[in-house]
Formats: structure tokens, C-alpha cells, sequence
């Protein structure tokens, strides 16, 4: 035994208007079809719903009971479907998104604030760790997008340049470039877009680190070499305030301006949300506004 809805609903509205003609104006139907409907209804339960006379429709107690069910039925559809307009609408909802550990830290608090005084409602939650975990989150289908370091060469996923990040070769104040090969560096662990574009980096300068230390984090680069343990090529973003305070040097590069890609990954073949179509759409605007003022 199944309910057709179709069904329930003519059934509901005789049972509302207490006649099949005001059922079937509100339903857009003729009369003979919500008729047809009724007694399909009633001929599935095995039961009968209607008492029908030349005057009047009315109850029996087992359409009575019915009715008490549809209405309730039919107003959680009305939620049902509210609650699917206020998410188109970006009245509600969450998003997950992922963002590599130096990104979360100093760009997307900014982001996500200008994103959120649009979009009020919305409720994030933001994932982070370096690139490869991203990759993973990604994959396993925890985060909707992944703001990461660096291009991501995996079929299985969409990569698109968000923007690219200025980095900075830095030390302590005195140290010369010719001292370079001979310093201890601080360097990111495998898995991390920093750590990559480093490693390129330091095999164009022909520098191969005699010395070397291995963290986490490019925060914890910049602030051991503000202690003085070694030097570092990190995000100029994070190395900022300790140039403009003196703690940290930064010597230039021989051509040009190192940078990062920082690039936007999703799971290829997943229904994009509303709320992820805005917040890619928004990506794309900053991405814009940060290329003009660079």
C-alpha cells in the first residue's frame, strides 16, 4: 500500500473546501478528475474517506484521520521547499571550505568577512593544514572547495589559479647574499606548496643548504628567523611587520619577483551548492581587485 500525492492532495482539498468543485478551482483541475482522484485514493487504502450526497461532502472518521496526516504532510512540504528557497537564496546554509594553514591565517579572515556582511545567514566552517591534507579533504569530500599553495597535479580534481603571492628571502639584519649557501635554512615540510616552490627556487640560485631545519608552518619560519637560527623564503604578507619593525632583512632577488601560485581546487563532478557559487563568484572578484592594485 503506497499514498499517491497526487491523490492525497485532492483528497485534501475536498476535505478543506468541503466540495469537490472549490477543490478542484484551487487545484486547476476539473471536477471529474479530482474526483477520479478521491476514489483512486480511496480504492488503494480499501477504505472509505468521503460520505458523498447530493448537498454536501462530508468525513467519514477514517478520512478524518487522513486529513489530520495530509495536513501535516503538506506543511512540512511548504517547509520543505522554504527551506530550499532560503538556501538558493543564501538565507541559510553552511560551507565547508578548506584553505592550507599560511592562507586561513592571513587571507581569509578578510575575505570571508567582506563575503559574510553580503550573505549574514551564512554559517562556515573552514578546514586547514598544508596542501597535501587539503588535497585529501578535498578528495574524501569534506570540504566543498580548498583554497591551497601552488598548482595541484591531480586528475581527479579542478585547479584554478586564485591569485599569486609575493614571497620573500629573509634573515637577520647583516647577512649578506654571498653568506647564503653557508647559512642554516628553515624550510617547510614535504607536502606543503611553500616547500616546492623552495626547492625550485634554491635549485635555480645553485644553493644547496648545508644546514637545514624543517617545520610546520611558515609562521614558525618567520619567527625563528627573527631569533636568528637561520633564513627563510616566505609570503611577504607574513614578513611585513618585522621588516617595518627592523627585526628582519630582506635581500632582493637577482630577477624579478618570486611569487606563488595560491590556487582554488574542487572535487570534479560535484553538484556546486548555492552557497559555493557565491563564494567562488566573490574569489573571482577579489582575485580581479588584487590584480589591479598589484
Amino acid at each position: 500500500m503506497k499514498l499517491n500525492f497526487h491523490h492525497l492532495r485532492a483528497f485534501a482539498e475536498v476535505a478543506r473546501t468541503g466540495s469537490f468543485t472549490g477543490a478542484a478551482e484551487y487545484l486547476h483541475l476539473t471536477q471529474p478528475a479530482v474526483s477520479k482522484a478521491v476514489s483512486s485514493l480511496e480504492e488503494i487504502l480499501g477504505i472509505a474517506l468521503l460520505e458523498r450526497t447530493s448537498r454536501q461532502v462530508k468525513l467519514t472518521q477514517a478520512g478524518v484521520s487522513l486529513f489530520s496526516h495530509a495536513r501535516s504532510i503538506f506543511a512540512l512540504e511548504q517547509a520543505a521547499l522554504q527551506d530550499i528557497e532560503e538556501r538558493r537564496g543564501l538565507r541559510k546554509g553552511c560551507l565547508h571550505i578548506g584553505a592550507s594553514t599560511t592562507i586561513a591565517t592571513y587571507w581569509l579572515g578578510r575575505d570571508l568577512a567582506i563575503f559574510l556582511e553580503r550573505y549574514p545567514q551564512m554559517d562556515i566552517r573552514v578546514s586547514s593544514g598544508n596542501t597535501e591534507t587539503m588535497v585529501h579533504q578535498v578528495l574524501e569530500g569534506w570540504v566543498e572547495l580548498a583554497l591551497v599553495e601552488g598548482p595541484v597535479d591531480e586528475e581527479r580534481l579542478n585547479c584554478e589559479l586564485w591569485h599569486n603571492e609575493p614571497l620573500l628571502l629573509v634573515t637577520k639584519p647583516g647577512v649578506e647574499r654571498e653568506h647564503l649557501e653557508h647559512c642554516r635554512w628553515i624550510l617547510r615540510e614535504e607536502g606543503s606548496g611553500t616547500a616546492r616552490v623552495v626547492a625550485k627556487t634554491l635549485a635555480h640560485l645553485g644553493i644547496v643548504p648545508a644546514r637545514q631545519i624543517i617545520v610546520q608552518s611558515n609562521q614558525a619560519a618567520v619567527q625563528m628567523v627573527v631569533a636568528g637560527v637561520g633564513v627563510a623564503i616566505v609570503p611577504a604578507i607574513m614578513a611585513a611587520h618585522h621588516l617595518e619593525q627592523g627585526e628582519l632583512a630582506c635581500i632582493p632577488w637577482l630577477q624579478g619577483d618570486l611569487q606563488r601560485p595560491l590556487s582554488k581546487i574542487s572535487l570534479k563532478g560535484r553538484p556546486v551548492s548555492p552557497a559555493r557559487a557565491a563564494f567562488e563568484s566573490f574569489l573571482g572578484e577579489t582575485q580581479g581587485q588584487t590584480n589591479r592594485s598589484s
